[in-house]
């Protein structure tokens, strides 16, 4: 009797939808962008060039939860698809390509406000002045900067808009990425840096879509840029993929082993010497050199003052002492150990936070890079802690030691600063 009601509630939904027409929706107001898109420099079509029509309101794009997706049983086919949302989302009415004569058109977009937006390999765009992260956002601060030389359309329902675009090619950095013996870095990523009009220095990544590793060669060009003054820098390839047969890539990674260089020799960011381009310059011999000599290796446990025993999650930070500025960082490993490798001689501070005890897998080490840094049910979280080291070589038995939380005892919801006792066996 009880499955014979269940299957009644089962039908119930389309024995209503026979006995009551459906009134069909009525179909969108919506309306068409078509143009072209042009090379400034060569009067001929831009082909293949993304076209993207951005409004008042961008959304930011979802981040993936990789804690969540490590943990997934079906961990392949969820990604698998992410990934499909990823590229479908790209392939919506307000995005296209051009064809070989460069026109474009942008089919059931919703009445409103835009600016467009056109992006080739080389060429200047709107969004050449954004960091990945700005882009990533997508807040006031990236919208004015692109409203401010965007061109802007209005849509009108049932209405076709026509807009012909030309983009002009950018200046260009080029450079060789090698080690000081002369040996080439292949399959290094140079990442380009701004120097603002505030004396400060900001990150723009891979200012391309595509891909800017250096070549086996460690030739490598960063390319579409805006007149100004630049720097270039790279990390050490300790990230590589190996692909064998039969089997999914392996990724190995240490991310304490990146050690970070700039262009012109500085290692670091406080004495790297700018590099002005203008407009559409093209500027060779930039290159950066990674040292071999004289690196050396922090090495240690972090536990809890408490009992002494090692911890199994956080984050070990190194800064430098004079401009605080971030060198690198590595997570803690499950015995409580790190490592950070090829360090050159400085005074720094090393930082312990996130310190906590964790229902860690046992095979999390050998689980690949996401599951390493994912972790399970938190049993205890302890406070941070400081250690100033001069390194002039090895030290590969320091030990941070990590207080307790302490309950508050001034306003409700602020925990005071704890400081700990860092002894150096």
């Amino acid at each position: 009797m009880r499955s014979f009601g269940l299957m009644l509630f089962a039908l119930a939904p389309s024995l209503i939808s026979q006995q009551q027409p459906v009134t069909p929706a009525a179909p969108p107001s919506v309306g068409q962008v078509t143009g072209r898109v042009f090379c400034g420099d060569t009067d001929q079509p831009a082909r293949f060039a993304s076209v993207q029509l951005i409004g008042d309101h961008p959304s930011a794009p979802a981040v993936f939860d990789t804690e969540a997706l490590t943990k997934d049983p079906d961990f392949e086919k969820t990604f698998a698809k992410a990934m499909t949302a990823v590229m479908k989302g790209g392939n919506s009415s307000l995005s296209a390509l051009t064809a070989l004569d460069g026109a474009f058109s942008l089919d059931k977009v919703p009445p409103g406000t835009y600016w467009i937006v056109a992006q080739l390999a080389g060429y200047l765009s709107p969004l050449s002045q954004l960091s990945p992260m700005e882009r990533a956002k997508a807040g006031d601060d990236a919208l004015k900067a692109v409203q401010s030389s965007a061109e802007k359309i209005v849509v009108q329902p049932n209405q076709s808009a026509h807009v012909d675009l030309r983009i002009e090619r950018g200046a260009s950095i080029s450079g060789i990425v090698r080690y000081d013996d002369g040996s080439p870095a292949p399959g290094v990523s140079p990442l380009l840096m701004k120097l603002d009009k505030d004396g400060k220095w900001k990150d723009l990544g891979v200012v391309s879509a595509l891909p800017a590793n250096t070549d086996d060669r460690g030739h490598y060009r960063l390319y579409g840029l805006l007149p100004g003054k630049y720097a270039v820098k790279a990390a050490l390839p300790t990230i590589q993929t190996a692909t064998g047969l039969g089997a999914l890539p392996s990724i190995h990674s240490n991310m304490g082993d990146m050690l970070m260089v700039y262009s012109g020799g500085a290692l670091h960011e406080k004495d790297i010497k700018p590099i002005e381009v203008g407009p559409g310059e093209e500027v060779d011999g930039v290159d950066v050199i990674f040292p071999i000599d004289d690196l050396h290796t922090i090495a240690g446990t972090v536990v809890a003052k408490f009992d002494q025993h090692p911890v199994n999650a956080g984050w070990i930070a190194l800064e430098d002492a004079g401009t605080k500025e971030h060198i690198r960082g590595t997570a803690i490993d499950q015995d409580g150990s790190f490592h950070l490798n090829y360090i050159v001689d400085g005074q720094y501070i090393l930082k312990v936070d996130g310190a906590a005890d964790t229902e860690k897998s046992p095979d999390a080490a050998s689980a690949g890079i996401f599951a390493q840094l994912a972790h399970g049910k938190t049993i205890k979280s302890y406070g941070s802690a400081e250690l100033p080291i001069a390194v002039k070589s090895d030290s590969t038995s320091l030990l941070l030691q990590v207080p307790d939380l302490v309950a508050p005892k001034t306003a409700p919801g602020q925990v005071p600063t704890s400081s700990a006792v860092l002894p150096v066996p």
